[in-house]
């Protein structure tokens, strides 16, 4: 059977984590095996005292101070060893119970990345028209510039497989454009399918900011026409 590697980047996030993992281990995907890994990005709230309850269920990793989301992202994916890879927020934005939904799509489509898209499902988003007016301006920009069909670049979801995995590299939430940008430079083919997402507040904890928007569209175009590809390999399971 294949396993699918499920990383949750955490910080501060003591209101919502018990949550999200009570809720990854009712996740069930025919025929796959599911690994869990949580990295803690140096929490300063309650969460790694939480965290610490949960170690003999899934496999967690403590960042000795805060590094940024890519950074905490690629440990995960640096411990992994699954044979598709995959972001879970550790926020309840997004729903663990949709993830056999992303893999039915992998199994059907034969496309090697699939997303998980907020833009194409029967019930409309509900966070505010300036996010989702960046969000549908960069994911334009990146479907002229790299020849894509998506619909929502700046999602979380996203099923990818180990030999991808490299290209995601150590930074901030910039982390995520530049990884769609080298999947797509790399010759990976990608579609979507529609999931469900519950927004949260800056002050509920939500830490991307409209700098990050603006920092994304620079990043695809300046990702377009660099040589840069890949970074140091992901190790071998």
């Amino acid at each position: 059977m294949k396993t699918l590697s499920v990383i949750i980047p955490c910080y501060n996030e003591q209101a919502t984590i018990t949550s999200i993992l009570d809720r990854m281990q009712q996740v069930q995907i025919p025929n796959w095996n599911l690994e869990t890994i949580v990295v803690d990005d140096g929490s300063t709230d309650n969460t790694r005292n939480i965290l610490k309850g949960y170690e003999s269920k899934v496999k967690v990793i403590y960042n000795p101070k805060n590094q940024g989301k890519g950074y905490t992202v690629r440990t995960g994916l640096e411990a992994a060893r699954g044979d598709y890879m995959m972001i879970q927020d550790a926020d309840l934005e997004y729903d663990p119970m949709e993830i056999p939904n992303l893999v039915e799509a992998l199994e059907k489509t034969g496309d090697d990345v699939i997303y998980g898209s907020r833009n194409i499902h029967r019930v409309k988003r509900s966070d505010s028209y300036v996010t989702r007016l960046g969000t549908w301006i960069t994911t334009k920009e990146f479907n002229i510039l790299y020849g894509a069909r998506l619909t929502d670049l700046w999602t979380c979801y996203k099923i990818f497989p180990r030999e991808a995995a490299p290209l995601y590299v150590a930074g901030g939430f910039e982390s995520d454009i530049i990884f769609s940008a080298r999947v797509a430079k790399n010759g990976f083919t990608a579609s979507d399918v529609p999931i469900s997402y519950n927004p949260r507040t800056s002050k509920e904890g939500k830490k991307i900011r409209y700098r990050d928007g603006v920092n994304g569209l620079w990043l695809l175009l300046k990702e377009r026409f660099s040589r840069t590809n890949v970074m140091p390999a992901i190790p071998e399971k």
